[in-house]
């Protein structure tokens, strides 16, 4: 594994965003891990969209789920208490500090266009992706 997805890079491939489809076809010998509670957002907003379940489910094979969240835990407990204490817990979020976490324990870099969140979380390693069509 050598990237972990956020649901916001997801989301761009579902929809053929141009953004989203270079870079993974600039990628695409890189493998991607997809934690669970990536998978489950982008679940919950595809099936509340109407999309067709085995449809979303074939497009998820395209990355590695990652169920493991034992390793991932204690780091997670320790970003929390940080993001409390520097006041950006609430504006961060759970999902995204998980998602956070999953990268951190797996020493990744994570894909995203939601820099914003996660610049603040020290030792982070992000490939931030930009939509170049507003320019």
């Amino acid at each position: 594994m050598d990237l972990i997805a956020d649901t916001s890079f997801l989301v761009g491939l579902w929809r053929k965003q141009s953004w989203a489809i270079d870079f993974a076809q600039a990628n695409r010998q890189r493998v991607l891990g997809i934690p669970w509670i990536v998978l489950g957002g982008f679940w919950h907003g595809a099936i509340r969209a109407g999309h067709n379940g085995e449809v979303v489910r074939k497009f998820l094979l395209s990355g590695m789920p990652i169920y493991d969240v034992g390793p991932i835990i204690p780091i997670y407990a320790a970003i929390c208490c940080e993001a409390q204490k520097k006041n950006f817990y609430v504006e961060i979020g759970q999902n995204d500090l998980w998602i956070a976490s999953t990268a951190l324990s797996l020493r990744l870099p994570l894909v995203t266009r939601n820099h914003r969140h996660f610049d603040k979380i020290e030792g982070l390693r992000l490939e931030v992706l930009a939509d170049d069509s507003h320019r």
